[in-house]
């Protein structure tokens, strides 16, 4: 009897979390496609949910200007194909490299900082055209979010991310180039 009495005894929480796993199967799925890193030690969790903000936001500042034209199809720029190659091999890599599309397209709108040494800074850039009234004020939130997820990929130890995440993120960068370029 005691060993009955210690198999179920054993088998009693792995019975119950198969149970309450079943139970919760379609929220347990829904929570899962939003993670796209989790770490375990100090349970660091990132969801995609900051690259869809960035869509969103990115989107509202394309219907604001009337005469912006996004490309017909999104893989008509041969920067972003060969970026997209390297997101398949290096995801951080390819995110820090698409964050000069749009310092290419700061300094080819003719925003240069420095004497001897020509720089380009995004931020203040995305600021100056906001001052100017090229931009709208919601653009700086926009650029801002741009950066910090590639300051993620440049400085943060435990930084990972999928290719598609990346591809996402190389997209964005694109697409906000482009808007630059146009303005």
């Amino acid at each position: 009897m005691e060993a009955v009495v210690g198999i179920i005894d054993a088998l009693a929480w792995p019975a119950c979390v198969l149970w309450l796993t079943y139970l919760f199967r379609s929220e347990i799925r829904a929570v899962a496609a939003r993670v796209s890193h989790l770490k375990f030690k100090e349970f660091e969790a990132k969801f995609s949910q900051e690259l869809n903000a960035v869509e969103h936001s990115l989107r509202k500042l394309e219907q604001a200007k009337p005469n912006f034209s996004p490309p017909s199809t999104p893989n008509s720029n041969p920067q972003l194909e060969q970026l997209e190659r390297i997101a398949e091999v290096s995801p951080r890599a390819a995110i820090i490299e698409a964050w000069r599309l749009i310092e290419d397209a700061a300094g080819r709108s003719g925003f240069v900082q420095g004497a001897s040494i020509p720089r380009i800074n995004a931020a203040l850039f995305v600021n100056w055209f906001v001052r100017e009234g090229k931009l709208p004020v919601d653009s700086e939130a926009t650029f801002d979010a741009l950066r910090d997820l590639r300051n993620q990929a440049a400085h943060a130890p435990e930084f990972s991310i999928s290719s598609a995440e990346a591809q996402r993120y190389l997209r964005l960068a694109a697409r906000a180039s482009q808007l630059i370029d146009e303005t």
